[in-house]
C-alpha cells in the first residue's frame, strides 16, 4: 500500500516556520512533493510495467492468506471512494466497514481460538467480533494523541476480526465476500508502486506465468490505484490541521480506553472526522 509516514509528518508538522498559508515549511515540502511524484505517476509507461509483471509472473492460489492476520500485515488500506463503493454492496455503514488506520499490534492466540469456537458472522454481526485497542497499545501511539485525549489517525483500514483476520474473509472458503468491490489494493495484490518503482509483497502466487492481457489489466490497475493514493494523500494533507499535544492526553486516553470507550480522530481527503471507538 502507499503509505506515508505519518509519525514523521506529525512531529515536524508542529516544527518550523508557519507560511501564510498556515503550513508549517516541512508541510509545504511534503505537499510539493507529493504534487511531483503525481506528475511523474502519469508519465510511467503501462506497458513496461506490464512487461516486468509478466517478468516476474503471477496467478492467485485462492488460498486467502493475505487477508490472514497469522501470515503478516494483512491491514487494507483504504480511500474515502472505496469504503462508499463498499457501503452500497453491503448495506453496512461506514464505521462498519472501515476503522482508524492505527499502527499493527500484535497477535493474540486466545483470539484466533475464540474465533474458531464461533460461526461465520453475518454482516450485521461483524461489530462483536472486531478486534480492540488496548490500553498498553496507547504507548506506541503518544505522538497521535493530542491534549484532549483524542487519537488522531491518517486514514481508513477495513475492519478486522479480533484474530486480525479481515471481517469480509469468509472463514471456510477463504473467499471473500465483497470481492467485485474489493478495494485497489486487494485486486491488485501482490503488486505495488512506491517511488515510481514496482515492487511486491510475499505470495505464494509470485513465478507463475500470467497472460500478456492479465499483465496489462494489472498494470493499468496499478498505476490507478498509485495515482489515486498519491492523490488522496496530498488532500489530506492539504487539509490537516495540527493539533496541541501534552503529557495529560495520554492519561486521558488510557482512562477512557480503560472505560471501554476512545474518541479518534481520523484524517483523510475529505477533512476530518470525529469518531467513538
Amino acid at each position: 500500500m502507499y503509505q506515508q509516514d505519518t509519525t514523521l509528518y506529525m512531529e515536524a508538522s508542529s516544527a518550523g516556520s508557519k507560511q501564510e498559508s498556515g503550513k508549517t515549511d516541512y508541510q509545504l515540502l511534503l505537499i510539493a512533493g507529493l504534487k511531483k511524484e503525481i506528475e511523474m505517476a502519469h508519465k510511467l509507461d503501462p506497458e513496461q510495467l506490464a512487461a516486468e509483471i509478466r517478468r516476474i509472473g503471477f496467478y492467485c492460489q485462492l488460498c486467502g492468506k493475505c487477508c490472514r492476520r497469522a501470515f503478516g500485515d494483512n491491514r487494507v488500506a483504504v480511500i474515502p471512494s472505496e469504503i462508499e463503493r463498499i457501503r452500497e454492496y453491503t448495506g453496512l455503514s461506514k464505521l462498519e466497514v472501515a476503522g482508524p488506520f492505527m499502527p499493527e499490534a500484535p497477535i493474540r492466540n486466545e483470539n484466533q481460538e475464540d474465533e474458531e469456537n464461533h460461526p461465520e458472522p453475518s454482516f450485521r454481526q461483524l461489530e462483536e467480533n472486531e478486534e480492540q485497542l488496548s490500553p498498553e497499545s496507547l504507548e506506541s501511539l503518544q505522538e497521535c494523541i493530542d491534549s484532549e485525549g483524542r487519537i488522531h489517525a491518517f486514514g481508513w483500514i477495513l475492519r478486522r476480526k479480533k484474530n486480525g483476520d479481515c471481517i469480509f474473509l469468509e472463514k471456510d472458503t477463504h473467499r471473500c465476500r465483497i470481492y467485485p468491490v474489493r478495494p485497489m489494493l486487494c485486486s491488485t495484490y501482490p503488486f505495488y508502486i512506491e517511488g515510481l518503482r514496482l515492487h511486491t509483497c510475499e505470495c505464494e502466487g509470485l513465478g507463475y506465468p500470467i497472460s500478456i492481457e492479465d499483465s496489462r489489466k494489472l498494470a493499468e490497475d496499478l498505476l490507478m490505484r498509485y495515482i489515486s493514493e498519491l492523490r488522496d494523500t496530498l488532500a489530506m494533507y492539504e487539509k490537516f490541521v495540527d493539533f496541541r499535544r501534552d503529557k495529560k492526553g495520554l492519561e486521558i486516553a488510557k482512562t477512557s480506553l480503560e472505560n471501554r470507550t476512545c474518541t479518534c480522530i481520523v484524517h483523510d481527503s475529505l477533512g476530518s472526522t470525529e469518531i467513538i471507538c
